[in-house]
């Protein structure tokens, strides 16, 4: 077929961009990641094309695909740094009744929750704003299945709803959804993908899909480019660091012999310069030329530097942000008024961390003028509690390292909401080295949620070193206080020695204690920390405790832990234990998972297990799952 011209393509992508980007933003709460979200989902399209049934509605494989993807974005590392920008809309959110906001964050997951052909028909008529015929004529029904059958889902949908907590109704849902699940994507998004369609829609290989899904054209051409510019910048890499190899000199790296040279100065602004560090095969040289490029660079290049990183490392790269942090660092102390003005227009979740790192190198050069900084009237982010937080813990960690008792007294100034990261940021400090001094000043703290929070660092921080003395500080407590420190104290002993830590549950035993040991000895020696939960007198807190180590062991040694299970005897122990293999199981290998949960021998616990299991298979392979329900008589509607 002929490639499309700019006008139908612009419609290809008016039509199945906003429902991509909608998901996207409505999961992640982040206008960029939505972007990025959109183009990966394009790109899986084409990798997925030859999969895709016919009989697939796209909408259908856009909403699954998208939540996927969003869903993997928020559980990265990036989701820790968007946590700031949340917080700062949390006043907004709390003071909102409306109906959609309860259901902005629940509403895709709940909806990739229902079986395909039910997602598939609450997404054409809800998402989509398509007439029944409109529907029926798409699946090859009538119209009035197609109304019965998307009724079903919405009601569906309602329950799953409601076991999240979301009191709402299929009416209502089935009036909020359509006004409010997609909206316009952005236009620059729009006009983005296509000029990218129009650049290079020539070279593409997969025009056969195209005359099925036009949409695929938008995926397959952003997937080409993303993949030309790496292989790009690969090449490019590969070539600089073959010249370091056949013309070593004095002060750059052979990656033949790993020996330390003097530092390569960087006199100035080299992008070669910068890609050939990363492109270092040894991890320490690499390091070090880092360190020597951070303290090298004129600062007057930092920016192109700071751009050059921005746009050529991924996020969650490590190194990238230590020489990020390395040069804000010197920047800062450099030009410390140009920093503050940077702060007055940050946004904290956008920049990799880039305005803590000039926080820490203000509050280390400055540390009353950055606490001025914090607690003027007019910096008003500084007052949403997780933004408080982390920006007066920020600078409570570099003013202690200079004068503790001053940034205490200054924390003891602050409201609420900045106090506790205030706490933490300088008695955190302090206890690392000598938790006894810092455990005795926060006892001169007035009672409030903060220095509870203080306490229970303090006595995390202390277990590391002496669990014994922490636990016993924490008992000396009053009883709200002693019993969450003591529980962090315990926590961390069991993260460094759980076998020690068994042995003072033992002598000091509280249910309640039971499930920290376990859940931190299961990933270390998930049969020993079996045997000693077994041995335990029956309880729920021990049936639990038992069911997420036999989880831990599945995942790690499956032959054992199944042997360990078949050895126990009929009961209550048995069945918790079963049902921890079973949720392990279900991952890798659901056919297994499903057998297990049947040997439960509580009825109702069994049905509700392997109802469950079984739809959880029957979402990802239906044909092998309904296959074995035929061969072993499992009821489908139990």
């Amino acid at each position: 077929m002929s490639n499309p011209s700019g006008q139908a393509l612009g419609t290809l992508v008016d039509r199945h961009l906003p429902l991509v980007h909608s998901v996207a933003r409505r999961i992640t709460a982040n206008p960029e990641a939505a972007r990025d979200i959109s183009q990966i989902v394009f790109l899986r399209l084409v990798k997925k094309a030859a999969k895709i049934p016919d009989t697939l509605p796209l909408t259908a494989w856009f909403h699954r695909e998208t939540h996927s993807a969003s869903v993997d974005h928020v559980r990265s590392e990036v989701r820790r740094q968007k946590r700031e920008q949340t917080a700062a809309d949390l006043d907004a959110m709390k003071a909102s009744s409306e109906p959609w906001n309860q259901l902005a964050p629940e509403i895709d997951g709940a909806i990739d929750e229902l079986p395909e052909n039910e997602r598939t028909l609450v997404l054409l008529r809800f998402y989509q704003n398509k007439t029944y015929p409109e529907i029926a004529r798409e699946l090859g029904i009538n119209g009035d299945a197609a109304r019965m059958r998307a009724n079903r889902a919405l009601e569906k949908l309602h329950a799953i709803l409601s076991k999240r907590g979301i009191t709402t109704t299929s009416a209502l849902l089935a009036s909020t959804i359509p006004t409010n699940a997609v909206s316009p994507a952005p236009a620059s998004l729009v006009n983005a993908i296509t000029s990218s369609i129009q650049a290079t829609a020539a070279t593409t290989g997969a025009i056969a899909f195209v005359k099925g899904h036009l949409l695929a054209l938008v995926s397959l051409t952003i997937g080409i480019a993303a993949v030309t510019t790496q292989q790009i910048k690969i090449n490019k890499l590969k070539e600089k660091q073959r010249t370091l190899v056949s013309k070593p000199s004095p002060g750059s790296l052979s990656n033949r012999s790993f020996t330390t040279s003097k530092s390569q100065k960087f006199t100035s602004f080299s992008e070669p310069d910068l890609l050939a560090i990363f492109a270092n095969p040894d991890p320490a040289e690499r390091l070090r030329l880092l360190q020597a490029y951070s303290l090298d660079l004129p600062t007057d290049r930092i920016p192109e530097a700071l751009e050059l990183l921005r746009s050529k490392t991924p996020d969650w790269d490590s190194e990238s942000k230590m020489l990020t942090h390395l040069l804000l660092t010197r920047w800062a102390k450099t030009n410390p008024k140009a920093a503050f003005a940077s702060l007055d227009e940050a946004q904290f979740s956008l920049e990799r961390g880039h305005s803590l790192s000039i926080l820490s190198a203000l509050a280390a050069l400055d540390p009353n003028h950055t606490a001025d900084w914090l607690t003027s009237p007019s910096n008003t982010r500084a007052y949403y509690p997780l933004v408080g937080h982390i920006l007066s813990g920020t600078i409570a960690k570099e003013w202690a390292r200079q004068d503790p008792q001053a940034a205490l007294d200054w924390a003891r100034t602050l409201p609420e909401q900045q106090q506790a990261g205030a706490y933490s940021g300088v008695l955190g400090t302090i206890a690392a080295t000598d938790p006894q001094k810092a455990a005795a000043l926060a006892l001169t703290l007035k009672t409030s949620e903060a220095r509870s929070h203080i306490l229970d660092e303090i006595a995390k921080s202390w277990a590391r070193h002496s669990p014994e003395e922490a636990l016993t500080w924490a008992s000396s407590l009053e009883p709200g206080e002693s019993k969450t420190a003591t529980s962090f104290a315990l926590k961390s002993w069991s993260e460094t020695n759980p076998e020690k830590a068994a042995e003072y549950f033992d002598k000091n035993p509280n249910s309640a204690h039971l499930g920290l040991i376990a859940t931190q000895w299961a990933q270390r020696d998930p049969e020993s920390a079996a045997h000693w939960i077994h041995s335990k007198p029956r309880s729920p807190q021990r049936d639990d405790a038992l069911a997420k180590t036999l989880w831990n062991w599945t995942t790690q040694t499956p032959k054992a832990a199944t042997a360990w299970i078949e050895a126990l005897p009929q009961g209550s122990s048995r069945d918790q234990a079963i049902a921890g293999l079973t949720t392990a199981a279900v991952e890798f290998d659901p056919r297994s998972a499903l057998e297990w949960s049947l040997k439960i021998s509580a009825s109702s616990f069994r049905d509700e297990l392997s109802r469950h299991t079984f739809e959880t298979w029957n979402r990802r392979d239906p044909e092998k799952a309904r296959r074995w329900a035929d061969e072993n008589q499992f009821p489908l509607n139990k």
